[in-house]
């Protein structure tokens, strides 16, 4: 899960014989060695090179000769394409003069006859004195953690560039070279393993073996470095200290089942452990190291973990429970009023607190060249990671996803296409930011990137676990730091993302002239091309904060009454018309789960608020006037939910007569009383005589219960009420009946 590059490549002289068989035509000779080189690493060896310049040849032959005497054949024979070797010379040398010399052969007939070579230049070389040695190292031993050891040894080459430690776990076959310095000691906290084409971490309670070679980087022929590894010292064994081997924190929400155990390595006895502070509940059983109860309130809780060993050593961890609220649907956190309104008016409520999604504190939107992925970040359980990735944000425009392992992770946020060949550039880093465990490295999950056997160097890159990586990463490297989970249907390009074909490129980053090796890097095409073409590398167009949430008007059942709408993080009601009306406000978080809650409005009216939204012809918006024609006033048309503008009498109010002649009948009167009016009052007056003496016998401030009211029908923007007079119609009498309408 982290970036490296391999510090050097050694070279060794490996010794085999190459025998071509040719048949009985007489063999050409090869095509001479030339720049011979030869160079005194100790007062009794030579390193050899030279340039080979035959392609047909069988094998080579050295020669050498002690100060002015003849060149004599060295006892071995090297194979052919050969172009160093590194020459030993037994007893006294110290201060002799060696010349040295190589040629070149082929074989031929049944008896192999050699057709020679030309020799090569002749080297001198002046062996030093007897002080400088090219010796193996001795003595070596070590100390050790739980999580590291520190090799020291007894330098014995007077004439060396460094060491290489090598070393295996007791129970691995092969050794592997795990670092190479300067000098004596260096500390060992992980090593490459061919086996696994991985690193591994040393771990507490384990036997290893080491040993240590000098070396000495020498000039060849031509013009590079060959590197020259003297005999191995002594075979030491180390064992790590015994440690706590369990992971460094966990997770859940408010109320879960929660179990625990702190386990450690198996070297020696535990005789005591404690876990301070301890939330009110859960139960620590210092006996077994079972962790019990269920999670506490919303919140992160460090604990200290001590744990010691019969042999006298003991470890303490900080072991951290992060409780984060449940994943759902967003829920309502206060009721957003009723609202009560003469027409014309509007209100504006801001919905910020109105909806919570108690899970998703912040988020942001991962735009891609394949796809958007949004992010849902833990700031209240992870806040210095997630500070620290807010932090990138505006640099992450054209970095790539620079890693893709199918049912593992994908891995981006360090590097930045440029859009030329194999040139990338770094994202410019921040400190590191201190590692923060605990929650688990699940599908779907973000976390970051770190170096390898550093809890605390996350800066830039992360990764998205495209399975559940918690018996890895919760456990490796002090445990990965989960900030985040990608919400809704993201995972379906985090999947694309990690089913495109990978190939190893050498990149060059910041102008570098040499390549850096990044192996699996995604490609967007069929197959990955040889040669890096930046055209088909998957990179992120943008990083952006976005709301956790987003708004809108599900439902309004009256919109002739109220308009709703959503502006800018805002329920914006205006009221149109005399009437009531459910809006329902619907909240939808980043997983597109909703939740929503309904607003009554109710809209009352006026003559002047009703006349506002008329077209009156001529210009006759008066009260009193009638532009229709119909008889009816404006006032009344206002009144009885009529229009103004069309001649219609049935807009009024309709006379009637009770029971049926020649049993008494009394009159009636029918007409819609408007709703959701103000200062609005409806009379029914009888009079015997037509032009005076009017009596009100109902009004509508009396209300439909009155014993005048002989019906009253609800619909949705009237009442239609029927008022009786009381007094029966008899032949020769007189007795009037109308409505009076008044506006206050």
């Amino acid at each position: 899960m982290y970036s490296r590059s391999v510090a050097c490549v050694w070279l060794w002289s490996v010794l085999c014989g190459l025998f071509c068989i040719v048949g009985n035509a007489a063999a050409v000779a090869p095509a001479a060695p030339t720049a011979m080189r030869a160079t005194a690493i100790a007062y009794d060896s030579i390193v050899l090179s030279w340039l080979d310049n035959a392609t047909d040849e069988t094998g080579l032959e050295l020669e050498y000769k002690d100060g002015n005497g003849s060149f004599t054949a060295y006892s071995t024979t090297l194979p052919a394409n050969s172009v160093n070797f590194f020459a030993g010379f037994g007893g006294s040398t110290a201060g002799k003069t060696f010349t040295m010399r190589v040629r070149a052969y082929n074989l031929t007939g049944p008896s192999n006859t050699k057709a020679y070579s030309a020799y090569s230049t002749a080297a001198p070389v002046v062996m030093p004195a007897a002080t400088v040695t090219f010796l193996a190292p001795s003595n070596p031993a070590a100390t050790s953690t739980p999580v590291s050891f520190t090799p020291s040894w007894t330098n014995n080459a007077t004439n060396k560039s460094g060491f290489a430690v090598y070393g295996k776990r007791s129970t691995d076959a092969n050794y592997e070279i795990w670092a190479n310095v300067p000098n004596s000691p260096t500390t060992i906290t992980e090593f490459y393993s061919s086996a696994i084409n991985d690193y591994v971490a040393i771990a507490p309670g384990t036997t290893y073996n080491f040993a240590v070679r000098a070396y000495i980087n020498v000039t060849n022929a031509a013009g590079g470095t060959d590197s020259w590894l003297s005999g191995a010292s002594a075979i030491a064994t180390i064992a790590t200290k015994d440690a706590i081997t369990s992971k460094t924190g966990t997770s859940g929400i408010p109320g879960a089942a929660f179990s625990h155990t702190f386990n450690n390595s198996a070297g020696a006895a535990v005789t005591s452990r404690t876990l301070t502070p301890l939330p009110s509940t859960l139960t620590f059983n210092s006996s077994t190291g079972a962790l019990t109860g269920t999670y506490p309130p919303v919140g992160v809780y460090p604990l200290t973990y001590t744990v010691n060993f019969a042999n006298t050593w003991s470890q303490t961890q900080t072991f951290y429970i992060r409780v984060r609220p449940a994943a759902g649907a967003p829920v309502v956190a206060t009721t957003i009023p009723a609202w009560t309104t003469a027409a014309g008016a509007t209100r504006d409520t801001n919905l910020a607190g109105i909806f919570t999604d108690v899970e998703a504190e912040s988020a942001v939107r991962v735009s891609t060249t394949m796809g958007n992925m949004d992010f849902i970040l833990f700031d209240t359980a992870t806040p210095a990671t997630v500070t620290n990735f807010k932090n990138y944000l505006a640099r992450y425009t054209d970095v790539v996803f620079h890693r893709s392992i199918a049912g593992f992770v994908i891995q981006g946020g360090g590097f930045r296409a440029t859009g030329t060949g194999s040139n990338f550039n770094v994202v410019v880093k921040d400190p590191t930011v201190v590692n923060e465990p605990g929650v688990a490295n699940v599908r779907g999950t973000i976390s970051m990137a770190k170096l390898g056997g550093n809890p605390n160097s996350a800066t830039d890159e992360f990764f998205v676990s495209l399975g559940d990586n918690r018996s890895n990463l919760d456990f490796q490297n002090g445990g990965f730091t989960v900030f985040g989970r990608v919400a809704g249907n993201g995972m379906t390009v985090a999947d694309s993302i990690s089913l495109l074909p990978t190939r190893t490129y050498g990149l060059n980053l910041d102008g570098a002239s040499t390549g850096t090796s990044f192996s699996d890097f995604p490609m967007n095409a069929a197959s990955a091309p040889t040669v890096m073409d930046q055209s088909l590398v998957v990179k992120m167009n943008s990083v952006t904060p976005i709301p956790t949430m987003t708004y809108a008007i599900s439902n309004n059942s009256n919109p002739a009454a109220v308009s709703a709408t959503i502006v800018s993080g805002q329920v914006h009601l205006v009221a149109l018309a005399g009437g009531t009306s459910t809006v329902a406000v619907t909240a939808t978080d980043l997983d597109n789960l909703s939740t929503s809650q309904n607003v009554t409005v109710t809209v009352t009216d006026s003559y002047t608020t009703w006349a506002a939204r008329q077209s009156f012809a001529g210009g006759q918006n008066a009260e009193g006037l009638d532009p229709d024609g119909d008889a009816l006033s404006n006032l009344l048309e206002y009144a009885f939910l009529g229009d103004p503008n069309v001649n219609r009498t049935a807009d009024g109010p309709v006379h009637g007569l009770l029971d049926t002649a020649p049993s008494p009948q009394t009159m009636t009167v029918t007409f819609p009383l408007r709703k959701f009016t103000a200062g609005l009052t409806y009379e029914v007056q009888v009079s015997s005589v037509l032009d005076s003496g009017w009596t009100t016998i109902w009004s509508s401030t009396d209300g439909f219960a009155h014993p005048r009211v002989e019906s009253a029908v609800d619909a949705t923007d009237r009442t239609v009420v029927t008022i009786k007079d009381f007094t029966p119609i008899v032949p020769g009498s007189k007795r009037f009946l109308r409505t009076k309408v008044t506006q206050n």
